[in-house]
């Protein structure tokens, strides 16, 4: 008798999730799942757990698509720009991805008992893709449940420190992400969304791939874990991007994936396109405060719009005043630096890395 595998178990943000996967998508689901499960996950835990089934199946997919297809729904969009209908079908909520938008190669369903599903047609391009938008999610919801408030950052670890990067697209988080991982073998944390937890005294990451612009790959040596900048826009503020996983990244630069870190320092870049010399100067508190408000994502991120996969457990009310408490205490205990510089400046990733780390306490 064959023993069918367990499941694959893997902790973010201090929140557990327990995946089953069909033993012919095992090996892609988990390889794809790992590159971005922090090692280790030193965030807190929640206490909580969370059931993902992955079924790779094109019976069971064009079964449930044909049903859905006759079916009343309603068209959402949690996340910015693509829409899903949503079916409740037997008390299970599925989600279809809107054909005229999306492919139309995997399904989201939520059961009864609340365990989540990923349904995927076999010829999906990437499907193993589809389960960390779940683990996002549910992530997201669990961090602001908790007390959290969430920024559109970046975060790394230098020896130690925690530094959070914040600020709207385009003003240079990754870029300074990739100088400190490049130049003071920065452990990664966060990408794009991270998570300050209540009282401001630590960073958490959220499982989001890397997304790399023309500039900031073609500063740094190629290597076979990156993607290649050749066929990328080279204007400055293009939002087309190459992206790779968090370990893919972290490994480039012989640094790791971590969970969270104790916070250090505050960074908040602006780039521009020039030669500017790089200027980081301390911010007073008032200006800082308002320059992170302005960055902060709960309760209103401008890609989540609305709970998916996992309820909210606080009003909207009240989550808003939770983020000011946070920012509030976030400006009063860490050092904030804003960070200027043109993307044309010779070496310019060394010199950001090194007036980040200098400010380092």
């Amino acid at each position: 008798m064959t023993r069918r595998p367990g499941p694959v178990t893997a902790a973010f943000a201090g929140h557990r999730f327990h995946i089953r996967t069909d033993d012919t998508f095992l090996i892609e689901q988990r390889g794809h799942l790992l590159s971005f499960a922090p090692y280790p996950d030193s965030a807190a835990p929640c206490g909580q757990h969370t059931e993902i089934r992955v079924r790779h199946s094109a019976d069971l997919f064009h079964d449930r698509m044909a049903r859905l297809r006759t079916a009343p729904s309603r068209q959402v969009t949690p996340f910015r720009g693509e829409p899903y209908l949503l079916t409740n079908l037997g008390g299970v909520c599925w989600w279809r991805p809107h054909p005229e938008h999306l492919p139309q190669d995997h399904l989201y369903a939520k059961d009864a008992a609340g365990g989540l599903h990923v349904v995927l047609d076999p010829g999906a391009d990437r499907g193993e893709r589809y389960l960390m938008r779940v683990i996002r999610e549910v992530v997201l919801r669990c961090a602001e449940n908790r007390g959290w408030a969430l920024f559109h950052a970046a975060a790394a670890v230098v020896d130690e420190h925690g530094v959070l990067i914040a600020g709207p697209s385009g003003a240079g988080k990754t870029t300074v992400l990739t100088a400190l991982a490049a130049h003071r073998r920065a452990h990664l944390v966060a990408s794009d969304r991270a998570a300050v937890i209540e009282g401001a005294h630590s960073v958490v990451g959220v499982p989001i791939s890397v997304r790399m612009a023309r500039g900031t790959l073609a500063a740094i040596a190629p290597h076979e874990n990156l993607p290649p900048h050749e066929l990328l826009p080279a204007s400055f503020g293009t939002t087309r991007k190459a992206a790779c996983t968090p370990w893919d990244f972290a490994r480039a630069f012989a640094a790791r994936v971590r969970g969270s870190a104790p916070l250090s320092l505050l960074v908040l870049p602006q780039l521009s396109d020039d030669r500017r010399e790089v200027h980081a100067e301390f911010l007073p508190a008032e200006m800082a405060r308002d320059l992170l408000a302005a960055v902060c994502c709960t309760p209103h991120d401008e890609d989540w719009q609305h709970p998916w996969f996992a309820d909210r457990t606080r009003s909207l009310d009240s989550l808003s005043g939770q983020a000011a408490d946070v920012v509030r205490d976030l400006v009063a205990k860490v050092p904030v630096i804003a960070v200027s510089a043109g993307v044309h400046t010779p070496q310019l990733l060394e010199r950001l890395a090194d007036a980040v780390t200098r400010r380092l306490t």
